[in-house]
Parts: C-alpha cells; structure tokens; sequence
C-alpha cells in the first residue's frame, strides 16, 4: 500500500492558533469550495463534478462505498491529483495554487510511512526537517496523540493504533487550519476507534477544520457534525448530518402478545392515517417526518390508548429515527455490503 502523510512547508509558529481566536469559524469563508471538480482516468470518470462547500471549524465526514472516488479527491484537494476540469479554493486560495494554502494544512493518506528502525520522535524529527518546520514542535504534537511516553521507541514496536495516532501527530507538525485524515480508523481495534475518534473531537473544539474520509459511517455518525456523501464519483448528499438524518422517516414500534392483537394494532394504525405494516408480533409504522419528538411521542402514546381501550396490552412502544448508515443506503440505493 502507498503511504503518504504530507508535513507541508513551515509558516509562523502558532499563527493558525492566534487566527482561530481572533475570528470565530462562522465569520470565516470555507475551508473547501470547489465547482465542477472532476477527475478522468484513461476516458474513466473517478470524480464527477463535485461541487463541495465545507464550513470552516467542523469535523466534515467524506463518506461513499470503496472506490466512490474520495482518496482521489482529497488528492485533488492537496495537490497531488490535477484535476481534468473544474476549479476550487481552499481555505481562500485557489486550489490551482496549493503551495500558497498546503501551509496550512496537514493531511494523512492510506496510512501513515515511518521508519520501522527509528523512535517515532525521530521519524517526526526527519519529518519535520523534510517539510522545513520547526523540530521543536515534535515534543508538543506527541504529547497531543497520548505519545509522549511512548515517544522514544522504535516505530516498529508500535500497535496499529499507535502507527495511526503517530501519523496524525505528524499531520499537526504544520500547526494546521485543515486537517485532511483518509481512512484514520481503518483496521483498528474498537479500542483503537474511540482513541481517534476522541483525537478528531477535540481538534474540532479547538478551532480546526477536520476533513475525514471513511466508508465506517458508525464512526462518521459520532463524531461528525458536517457530511460529504459521494457515489461512483458523484455528490449525493452534502450538509449538517442532523439534516440528512431527520430527512428519513421515524419509525414506530409496536410489539403486541398475539399475531391477532399485532394485526389489531396495524388497523388502529391505519385509522390514524399511518402506514403500517404487521411483522408477526410487531407493528412497524412509518411516522411523518416533519413532526418533533414531542409529537411522536404523543401520537405513540395515543396509539397505546386505543390499544389498551380494546384490551391490547403493548409489550413495546418505541420511536426509532434512522442512523445516518440508514439514511445512506436510502439515499443511495447502495446494498449494506458496500458501506459498514
């Protein structure tokens, strides 16, 4: 596999921090604007005119199965890829021109590359010379991943967690605005998971642009609060998570003791003007999706009056709203193999 952790040129020590201050994100432009962004391989269309608009001060999730085109973006974003067509900024410079913004910005792409014989301070410290930053940083961004401790061994004795989290201590060497992390969670342990989920989370509260590739939508759904949703190179979804969720149907679960009062509660629905359908002892009723929770739950509990009026005792009464991997595979027709 090719590895890639980008450790862009130097700029003035803590000046992204000080900017962050002095100006809240919603006053900022966007950290990505892009219009018509595509990409062709050999007459192959990988990316399709993306449009992207990515608020600054998120932690936006770029989500699609494998092979939807995301790794391809990003490296559009970074410089790595032309484009075939299209244009963009990012954090308010052309993408045409990335030595002018990849200060700015740091990036981890399909796993982090270090060398097996040496400390993981020593690979930031090379790193660090490479991009032309100050090794002195090293200290500070091993101690922001939980390394410190850890620091002075060799990169070959790391766990797979550990590799991921040195990878992205090496993506903050440019003290970044935009912080570009493909597939950061992949092949780790649960464990591994909540560690960098909790990494992503806190670099959001501290003023930074997360940009965080994975086809893990469960991940995506818990420390997301922006999403990117493309298919075959194609943007189907883009905006608050919290929007694409409520957008889907709640659904109400009745659960009855006999088929009999199951296909009663299924006609009580009906009568209410729900869609219903009877599953052996359960009732699933699609609820209309404009209304609040508030208001589910007084029409759940209207429905359980009814039954108990005609002795129907429900075992179960419960208002389930989609997960965003839901969400997904209705937008997008994709089959749950393809996203996990």
């Amino acid at each position: 596999m090719t590895s890639t952790t980008l450790t862009p040129g130097a700029h003035t020590p803590g000046s992204s921090s000080a900017l962050q201050r002095a100006r809240p994100a919603h006053l900022e432009p966007p950290a990505v604007r892009t219009t018509q962004l595509s990409k062709a391989y050999a007459g192959r269309t990988v990316v399709d005119s993306l449009d992207l608009l990515i608020p600054a001060g998120v932690v936006s999730g770029f989500v699609g199965p494998n092979g939807a085109g995301k790794t391809t973006t990003i490296r559009m974003l970074l410089g790595l890829v032309r484009p075939t067509s299209g244009d963009g900024e990012v954090l308010g410079e052309p993408l045409s021109s990335p030595t002018r913004y990849l200060p700015s910005v740091g990036a981890m792409i399909e796993g982090p590359a270090f060398q097996p014989a040496l400390s993981g301070r020593d690979n930031l410290a090379l790193l660090a010379r490479v991009g032309g930053l100050p090794v002195s940083r090293v200290p500070g961004v091993l101690e922001r991943v939980g390394l410190a401790q850890r620091g002075g061994d060799p990169f070959r004795s790391y766990s797979l967690g550990m590799k991921q989290r040195l990878g992205i201590a090496a993506a903050l060497l440019p003290q970044p605005r935009l912080l570009v992390l493909d597939e950061p969670t992949n092949g780790l342990d649960p464990a591994g998971i909540a560690q960098v989920r909790e990494l992503i989370s806190s670099f959001r509260d501290e003023g930074m642009t997360v940009f965080v590739s994975s086809h893990l939508l469960a991940e995506v759904e818990q420390v997301a609060d922006h999403l990117v949703m493309i298919r075959q190179g194609e943007l189907v979804f883009q905006g608050p998570v919290r929007d694409l969720v409520d957008a889907q149907r709640p659904q109400l679960f009745a659960a009855a003791p006999t088929p009999q009062d199951a296909a009663l509660v299924g006609e009580l629905a009906a009568g209410m003007g729900w869609r219903a359908e009877v599953l052996d002892l359960t009732v699933r009723i699609e609820l209309p999706g404009m209304l609040d929770d508030a208001e589910h739950a007084a029409r759940a509990t209207e429905l359980n009056r009814r039954a108990h009026a005609l002795g129907v005792t429900l075992s179960r009464l419960e208002v389930v709203r989609p997960t965003l991997e839901q969400a997904f595979f209705e937008l997008t027709g994709t089959a749950s193999g393809d996203v996990r």
